[in-house]
C-alpha cells in the first residue's frame, strides 16, 4: 500500500448538502495523489451520517461523535487517527476549484521546507476574494474591525474592487484561516495539537502563533483556489457564534499582549457592539436585543 501523503480532515455539523459537494470536489480534482478523507461528525441531525455511509463508504473514514465537541477537539481526534505526512483541515462548506489541488500543494511543500502551515486562495460565491489569513489579534486590529468597521460586508466589497496579490505565488502571514489549512505532521509533533479550549474560532490563530514561536513559516499559496461558502454551521445560531468569537479573541488578546490589553479589548468590543446594536434596526441579521445581551455577557 502506498504511503498516504495527505490526510484531509473535515468536521461536520448539520451541513449535509455542502459536505457532499465538498467531498465530491476533492475526489474530482485529485486523481493522482495518495490521500485519505476523514470526516468527523459532531452529532448531526440532518442525515449527514447516513449520506456518508450510503454514498461515500469507500471514500471516507467516518468518526461519529455522540455530541458536538467543537472544531478543535474534533480535528484533534481525526489527526490522531490519520496517517498522512501532511494534514489538511478543510471546512465542510468549501469546494475545491483547482485541478490537481493536492499535487500542487505537495510540490510547493517539497521545495519550501521552512513553511510549516499553508493556506490557499479563498473565494466567495460572488467571485470576490476572502482573506486567507491575516495578522495576529491586537488592540489595533480590533480597533479597525470594531470601531472602523473594517470587517463589514461593504468594506470587503470595496477592497475586492482593487487589485490584490493575485500575481504573487506565495506570501507570508501571521496566521492562516482554518477553513483550508495545510500543516506538516512535523509541525504537530513540534508544537502539539489544536488548543481545545477553543470550541470554535481562534484555534487557527493560536495554532499558528505556536508554530511561529518554533520558527515555522506560515503563508498563503495563491496558485490553489478553494470556494468558501462561509459559516454554514454557525449561521444557525449567529448570536452564539458571534459571542464565542468575541470571547476567544479576548482570550487571545490577553495571551498575546497581557491583562491591560484585555481591558482595552473589552472597551473596544463594548463600543463595537453598541454601534452594531444601532445598525441592527436597519438590518435583518442579528436582533438589537441580542447585541445588548452580548454586551452584558462580555463582562461575565
Amino acid at each position: 500500500m502506498n504511503q498516504v501523503i495527505f490526510s484531509i480532515i473535515i468536521v461536520n455539523w448539520n451541513t449535509k448538502r455542502h459536505l457532499r459537494n465538498c467531498i465530491s470536489s476533492i475526489i474530482k480534482k485529485n486523481l493522482n495523489t495518495n490521500y485519505e478523507i476523514i470526516v468527523v461528525d459532531n452529532s448531526s441531525t440532518d442525515d449527514s451520517v447516513s449520506m456518508l455511509k450510503s454514498e461515500y463508504a469507500a471514500d471516507v473514514i467516518l468518526i461519529e461523535n455522540k455530541e458536538n465537541v467543537g472544531f478543535a477537539r474534533a480535528n484533534n481526534t481525526a489527526i490522531k487517527a490519520s496517517q498522512g505526512e501532511v494534514i489538511l483541515l478543510l471546512n465542510s462548506d468549501t469546494e475545491i476549484v483547482t485541478n490537481d489541488f493536492l499535487e500542487s500543494a505537495e510540490k510547493f511543500l517539497l521545495t519550501n521546507n521552512e513553511v510549516g502551515i499553508l493556506g490557499v486562495k479563498l473565494t466567495l460565491p460572488d467571485g470576490s476574494q476572502q482573506a486567507s489569513g491575516g495578522k495576529f489579534i491586537s488592540i489595533w486590529e480590533l480597533f479597525k474591525t470594531q470601531v472602523l468597521l473594517l470587517d463589514s460586508p461593504m468594506y470587503y466589497k470595496m477592497i475586492n474592487a482593487f487589485p490584490k496579490r493575485r500575481d504573487i505565488d506565495f506570501y507570508e502571514v501571521d496566521y492562516v484561516c482554518g477553513a483550508c489549512l495545510f500543516v506538516r505532521r512535523e509541525v504537530i509533533n513540534d508544537i502539539g495539537y489544536l488548543n481545545e479550549r477553543f470550541f470554535m474560532y481562534g484555534e487557527d490563530m493560536e495554532f499558528c502563533y505556536r508554530a511561529q514561536i518554533k520558527n515555522w513559516k506560515v503563508g498563503v499559496f495563491n496558485n490553489i483556489e478553494v470556494l468558501h461558502l462561509r459559516g454554514q454551521s454557525t449561521k444557525k445560531n449567529p448570536e452564539n457564534s458571534y459571542l464565542i468569537g468575541i470571547k476567544n479573541n479576548c482570550s487571545l488578546i490577553k495571551e498575546f499582549h497581557g491583562s491591560f490589553s484585555l481591558i482595552l479589548a473589552h472597551l473596544i468590543y463594548t463600543y463595537g457592539l453598541f454601534i452594531r446594536f444601532l445598525l441592527s434596526f436597519f438590518r435583518n441579521d442579528i436582533s438589537p436585543a441580542s447585541y445588548l445581551k452580548m454586551i452584558r455577557m462580555l463582562y461575565k
